[in-house]
């Protein structure tokens, strides 16, 4: 299972894009799953949880296309995940910002 902050435009649309094209995932918002609030996305499984760039990695390599399982590879690879993970904090810590820039909802903000 996915989880995502439902509140976050790029958030939204990662989770539009992940329903779409890795449908053996079950995709849930952090206030379906019951949480007030969410700082990066979760893979839950039956073995735990994964966060940020490692839950990135792993969902993509169960995705249907060669390509993404081929990134969601590169992705896990340990030099490669360092890096993914430091991207990946940069964009969650200003992702409302980046949201409403690119013109999607951000925290809080009535859509446009």
């Amino acid at each position: 299972m996915v989880v995502y902050d439902g509140d976050c435009g790029i958030c939204e649309a990662s989770a539009g894009w992940i329903i779409a094209h890795i449908p053996v995932v079950d995709v849930v918002s952090h206030h379906q799953y019951g949480l007030t609030h969410i700082g990066s996305v979760w893979f839950v499984t039956d073995n735990g949880r994964l966060e940020g760039a490692a839950a990135i990695s792993a969902i993509l390599k169960l995705a249907n296309a060669r390509v993404y399982r081929a990134i969601g590879v590169v992705i896990g690879l340990p030099g490669v995940l360092f890096i993914a993970g430091l991207v990946y904090a940069l964009v969650a810590r200003n992702r409302r910002h980046i949201s409403r820039l690119l013109g999607m909802n951000a925290c809080g903000l009535p859509p446009r």
